[in-house]
């Protein structure tokens, strides 16, 4: 009777142990790296916008980077909880930028901590209207030429000389060698 009671403690003992690893396995880490001067941190729990693959829709400062590590059996939801808790403590409202990997039995994010700031964004460069008199050209230019009178012309750079033309390869040409447009094949002279 004893023996087995023996056993059975070893086994509870064993069983113990196990488990323990396994729960130690289960845990998350993170990993932050600041960025730029540190900010006070804000309540646990508090809210943070998650942007998986894009950046916010508004103007934001970087705060830190951050890189969490969860064990599978945890899932993927615990790393992204880990990371919103480590927005907080650095003093974050927004995660963004995910880059996800697996390696063994981790999952990892890394991901950007960024906090709203109240500056506008820069407004957007909005394409300079045509000089008047000049007919735009349909369809656009390539680079390199520019629209005149409706027709696409080659641009030099630097500009050419007196005497010399620009050719549609961009370069400068005496204007006495210039050559007569190439017909196309099947028609006549």
């Amino acid at each position: 009777m004893r023996a087995a009671g023996a056993a059975g403690a070893a086994w509870v003992r064993r069983a113990a142990v196990v488990v323990a690893a396994l729960w130690a396995a289960a845990c998350v880490d993170a990993e932050v790296t600041p960025i730029g001067a540190r900010r006070p941190s804000r309540p646990e729990n508090c809210a943070v916008e998650i942007f998986p693959a894009t950046q916010p829709p508004y103007p934001f400062t970087q705060v830190a980077s951050a890189r969490a590590k969860c064990h599978f059996t945890m899932g993927r939801t615990a790393c992204i909880d880990e990371l919103r808790r480590q927005a907080c403590a650095a003093g974050a409202d927004t995660v963004f930028g995910f880059a996800e990997g697996m390696r063994g039995e981790y999952t990892f994010i890394a991901a950007t901590l960024a906090a709203r700031t109240a500056e506008a964004p820069a407004p957007i460069a909005q394409p300079r209207p045509a000089p008047m008199g000049d007919v735009s050209c349909n369809p656009v230019c390539s680079p390199g030429f520019a629209c005149r009178a409706g027709e696409c012309v080659p641009q030099c750079n630097p500009p050419c000389e007196a005497g010399e033309t620009c050719s549609r390869k961009r370069v400068c040409e005496p204007a006495e060698g210039k050559l007569a447009p190439a017909k196309a094949s099947g028609t006549s002279l």
